[in-house]
C-alpha cells in the first residue's frame, strides 16, 4: 500500500512528460509479458506506471529494502496480498523483479492464468535471457533510455517554433544553446529535477548494484577504476586486452566486467561491419555511453566532436537500430544503418569538413550518404549535410 501511495504522490507532485516511444499498449491488450528494460533510473518505472494508469493493477517494487532476501516461494503470498488489497486485478506491474531468483516461473504462471504483466529491470542478460527461456517467445522486450534531446526540451518546457517547416531564428538559437547544456547535463530525469550531482549517484548505483553485486566482484575499487577508464574510450574502439595489461587483470576478468557494464546498459556497443564472420568476431567494438552526462561528469571529457558522435549513436539506438561501423585499410565510416552511411564531424561550414569524412563515404556502397555537422546544412555531390540539432529533433 505504501508503494502504491508513492506512485500517486509522484503523479501529483512531479513533472511527468510524454516519452517518444512506440505505443506499448498493444503488447498488453491480451495476456502477455512486457519487459521494459534500460539503465537504472532512466524512467522505466514511471513509463510502466503511466502505461497502467487508470487501470486496476497490482504493483510491487522489489528494489524496496523491506523486500530484501525474498524468495520464489514468497511470491505467491505477495500475489495473495495484492488480491486482498486491490481485488481481482487484471494487470501486474513488477519493478526490478529479477532481484528474486526464479522470478520468471512466477511471471509465466501469471500469464498462463490470463494476467497481463509488465516487468522492469536494469539488466539485459537477466531479463531477456531468463524470460526467453521460461516464456519461449511469449513476451516483448522494450529498451528505454534517458531523455533524448527532444524529450529534454519538452521537460524544460522549451517549444520548438517552426514556420512553413522552417525553424524560426529565435527557436534555432535557443535549441543550439540548450543542446550545449544537454551535452553536459544529459537526460537522466533525476539530474534534471534535482541536481547535476545526481549523475555521480546514478553511476555509483549502476557500478555497485547492477554489476558488482550481480557478478560478486570482490575487487570493487579496481572494477570502478576499470569502469571509469572504459567510459573514456567513448566513440572509439576499445581493446580489452590493452585494458587487461594496464590494470594487470586477466583478460577473462576484463571481458566479464565489460559484459557486466554492457548488460547494465551503462555502455552500448557498435560492431565492425564486414562480410567475413571471423573478422567481425575478432574486431574490437566501438563503445558509446548511455548518457552524455557520463562523458562530462565521469569521464571528465569535453570533446565536442566525440560527444556529437555519441549522441548520434544514442539516437540510432533509441530508434531500435543495431549499430555498425566500417573500417577499411585507409578509411572509416562512423555508422552504417539500413543502407545509410553516416559520418559525424564538428564542422560549421563546408571548408571545415575534413576530406577524410567524404572519402570514407565514397568508399561505401550506400543508398544515402549523410554527414552530421555542428551547424552546416547542404547537399553536395549527393552527400547530405545535416546539423546535429536537426538530426536529434527528427521524430
Amino acid at each position: 500500500m505504501d508503494q502504491r501511495t508513492r506512485i500517486e504522490r509522484k503523479f501529483e507532485k512531479e513533472k511527468i512528460i510524454e516519452r517518444d516511444i512506440p505505443d506499448l499498449n498493444k503488447y498488453i491488450s491480451h495476456p502477455n509479458v512486457l519487459a521494459i528494460l534500460g539503465v537504472r533510473r532512466c524512467g522505466k518505472s514511471t513509463l510502466a506506471e503511466t502505461l497502467l494508469r487508470g487501470r486496476n493493477f497490482g504493483y510491487v517494487n522489489f528494489d524496496d529494502d523491506r523486500l530484501a532476501g525474498i524468495k520464489l516461494e514468497d511470491l505467491s503470498r505477495i500475489e495473495k496480498a495484492i488480491y486482498e488489497l486491490f481485488g481481482e486485478v487484471e494487470y501486474f506491474l513488477l519493478d526490478e523483479i529479477h532481484n528474486v531468483d526464479g522470478w520468471e516461473l512466477f511471471v509465466n504462471r501469471l500469464r498462463e492464468e490470463g494476467k497481463k504483466v509488465v516487468v522492469t529491470g536494469s539488466n539485459s542478460k537477466l531479463l531477456s535471457g531468463e524470460l526467453a527461456t521460461a516464456l519461449t517467445g511469449r513476451h516483448i522486450d522494450f529498451t528505454l533510455y534517458p531523455f533524448s534531446f527532444l524529450e529534454y526540451l519538452r521537460f524544460k518546457g522549451i517549444k520548438v517554433e517552426m514556420s512553413n517547416d522552417v525553424y524560426t531564428t529565435t527557436s534555432e538559437t535557443n535549441i543550439k544553446r540548450e543542446l550545449e547544456n544537454y551535452m553536459k547535463i544529459g537526460g537522466f530525469p533525476e539530474a534534471l529535477k534535482i541536481s547535476e550531482d545526481m549523475v555521480f549517484s546514478i553511476f555509483s548505483d549502476i557500478v555497485y548494484k547492477d554489476v558488482v553485486s550481480r557478478l560478486k566482484i570482490k575487487r570493487m575499487e579496481l572494477f570502478k577504476l576499470f569502469a571509469v577508464n572504459l567510459l573514456k574510450y567513448y566513440s572509439n574502439e576499445v581493446s580489452l586486452s590493452k585494458l587487461s595489461k594496464t590494470l594487470k587483470v586477466s583478460i577473462n576478468t576484463v571481458e566479464e566486467w565489460f559484459h557486466g557494464l554492457v548488460n547494465s546498459y551503462a555502455v552500448i556497443t557498435s560492431e565492425r561491419y564486414t562480410q567475413k564472420p571471423r573478422e567481425a568476431m575478432v574486431s574490437p567494438k566501438k563503445i558509446y555511453v548511455v548518457d552524455p552526462s557520463f562523458i562530462s561528469s565521469i569521464a571528465l571529457d569535453s570533446s565536442v566532436g566525440r560527444t556529437m558522435e555519441n549522441l548520434v549513436a544514442l539516437r540510432l539506438a533509441m530508434r531500435g537500430e543495431k549499430l555498425f561501423y566500417i573500417k577499411g585499410s585507409n578509411y572509416e565510416v562512423d555508422f552504417l544503418t539500413h543502407g545509410t552511411a553516416i559520418q559525424v564531424t564538428y564542422a560549421s561550414g563546408k571548408d571545415e569538413v575534413p576530406r577524410r569524412e567524404i572519402d570514407g563515404l565514397n568508399n561505401v556502397r550506400a543508398k544515402e550518404r549523410i554527414v552530421i555537422s555542428w551547424d552546416y546544412e547542404d547537399v553536395v555531390n549527393k552527400v547530405k549535410f545535416i546539423p546535429i540539432w536537426k538530426f536529434l529533433l527528427h521524430p
